[in-house]
């Protein structure tokens, strides 16, 4: 019978569980626009009145302020509500009127009546992938929703505030790279242009924030990232952030190594023990037991041993 050719496959790049998206996305969205830092502040899971009911990010933009070399920041007026959704929770009909529900619980909570105003609000979701089903329901009750730029999509007809979602996973890796970070999907020339942006960063601040990021791209990229280390690809930028990692994996190593050695010598002993039993007349079963008893072995175990000695 002729054998049956297997091909290899690549594996699928499987992203670990619990991976912590949202200190990620928060970093990435405070890189994003980093070049306005005077004229735009972000605040993380800012309170509406009491906990649970948290914003994931306020973003706040100076009055007068024009954001153009962003095209996320281009829909922003003074307060800016967004919300975001990690690769692996849903973005629903109801996500969005929570979000809406947010940005009014917002307006409302002003010092004096309508001290917010509801045309300085807007409302940005940001998720990885396109959220069809919630697309297809804006269009079946008579909403627009247009595509001005990559990534980038207006939600406009029966809205209370100005809508835009944000899908990472389309926008342009150039223009907005620490959102476009945020996947458990990146290629290799993904992950090697990231790991070359970081390397090239000077700034201190910049620096800290990017390390963030890169710590949920790793863990969530892991595939690729041991890819690179295989080809010796692995750059700076990386290497500083692997090494709590790196050197653990040296550790493990180093631990392995002598357990190995222990294992070799337990299992030497072992075997003399029963060769010594046997001369002493014992019989095999008694020697099982002993050996059991001695190095707290399975039945299965003992009995490999015990072929080993007479083979």
């Amino acid at each position: 019978m002729a054998k049956r050719k297997i091909s290899k496959r690549t594996p699928k790049n499987v992203v670990p569980k619990h991976v912590q998206w949202h200190p990620g996305f928060v970093t990435g969205i405070e890189l994003d626009f980093d070049k306005h830092r005077e004229g735009v502040t972000h605040e993380k899971e800012y309170n509406l009145n009491t906990k649970p009911l948290a914003i994931d990010v306020l973003i706040r933009k100076k009055e007068g302020l024009r954001i153009e070399n962003n095209e996320i920041g281009r829909i922003f007026r003074r307060y800016n509500i967004v919300e975001y959704k990690s690769p692996d929770d849903h973005m629903d009909i109801d996500t969005y009127y929570k979000v809406n529900g947010y940005a009014c619980l917002f307006k409302s909570y002003g010092e004096w009546m309508d001290a917010i105003k509801a045309e300085e609000v807007t409302i940005s979701l940001f998720r990885y992938a396109m959220p069809r089903k919630l697309f297809r329901y804006f269009r079946e009750n008579g909403m627009v929703v247009s595509n001005p730029y990559p990534g980038i999509y207006y939600v406009e007809g029966k809205t209370l505030f100005p809508v835009q979602i944000v899908v990472t996973g389309e926008l342009d890796i150039d223009k907005h790279i620490w959102l476009v970070a945020l996947s458990g999907k990146l290629t290799k020339q993904q992950m090697e242009k990231i790991l070359e942006k970081a390397s090239q960063l000077t700034d201190e601040r910049e620096k800290r924030l990017a390390d963030s990021v890169l710590q949920v791209c790793v863990a969530a990229n892991s595939r690729i990232v041991e890819e690179l280390k295989e080809e010796n690809l692995m750059c700076q930028a990386l290497r500083e952030i692997m090494k709590p990692e790196l050197e653990e994996m040296e550790r493990r190593g180093e631990r392995r190594g002598e357990k190995r050695g222990e294992k070799r010598g337990e299992k030497r002993a072992i075997l003399v023990m029963i060769k010594a039993l046997r001369q002493l007349g014992q019989a095999d079963d008694d020697i099982k037991g002993i050996i059991i008893k001695n190095f707290h072995l399975k039945q299965t175990e003992v009995e490999e041993y015990i072929q080993q000695s007479v083979s």
